[in-house]
């Protein structure tokens, strides 16, 4: 190993010592309470060193995210792809949905810490419902895959499909938070509401039906869900 290559790689090595010491700072006290100093408390390093390998605390932060969100979506994608041709549409979503939900509530994500985090670092990589965001998010990207596999969605506009992902997506966002709020919920009520919410879900992939579009109104899709379980387009 040559010299360079040698200093290539402690350069790395403490890289990561830094990213793993401020995921754990993260983990206990959250995002806003992170700073370089006590990453070098933690360290038993002087600040400086830290600056030397990050341009701040941001930076830092930005490359937890990278890291923390891309595990989260490679594990469900990677799923999707090995199910791809064994499971249905509907199998598809509710496994990925069920899933996300789980990894998300577990008691040592750092997922409410980031995705409730609004610094511009942050949203650079969190923000889904934007215009586009089907381009830009695998998460977005992941769910209108599988939208396209159900009947009659192949037909649909890309903004049409976006949109019913993005708000798949913030359905299961704000179970998400309610279940992380309300963390002494027995484990058959979590499951419960989980279960529940996939089919409702799989109700708005499935039972979409275009509508006449009202005056003054913005909305292009109306849906019912009776109790029963049964949704008509109105």
């Amino acid at each position: 190993m040559s010299k360079e290559q040698r200093q290539e790689q402690e350069r790395e090595a403490m890289r990561h010592l830094i990213l793993t010491t401020a995921g754990e700072l993260v983990a206990e006290k959250g995002i806003k309470q992170l700073s370089i100093r006590k990453i070098a408390k933690r360290m038993d390093y002087s600040a400086g060193i830290i600056y030397h390998y990050f341009q701040g605390k941001e930076a830092i932060v930005e490359q937890l995210l990278q890291q923390g969100y891309r595990e989260l979506i490679d594990g469900l994608t990677a799923r999707l792809h090995t199910s791809q041709n064994e499971e249905s549409a509907e199998e598809k979503l509710s496994q990925s949905l069920s899933q996300f939900i789980r990894v998300t509530t577990a008691e040592e994500s750092q997922y409410r810490n980031v995705i409730l985090n609004d610094s511009p670092a942050v949203l650079n990589h969190t923000a889904v419902l934007h215009k586009g965001a089907a381009l830009e998010r695998n998460a977005i990207s992941m769910l209108c895959s599988i939208l396209r596999q159900f009947k009659g969605m192949d037909a649909r506009k890309e903004e049409e499909m976006e949109l019913t992902a993005q708000v798949i997506w913030s359905a299961a966002f704000g179970l998400i938070m309610r279940l992380t709020v309300e963390k002494e919920l027995p484990e058959e009520q979590k499951e419960t509401l989980i279960a529940r919410h996939v089919e409702a879900m799989l109700l708005i992939a499935g039972g979409l039906e275009r509508c006449r579009p009202l005056k003054g109104r913005q909305s292009r899709f109306c849906l019912t869900i009776r109790p029963g379980g049964d949704a008509d387009g109105i």
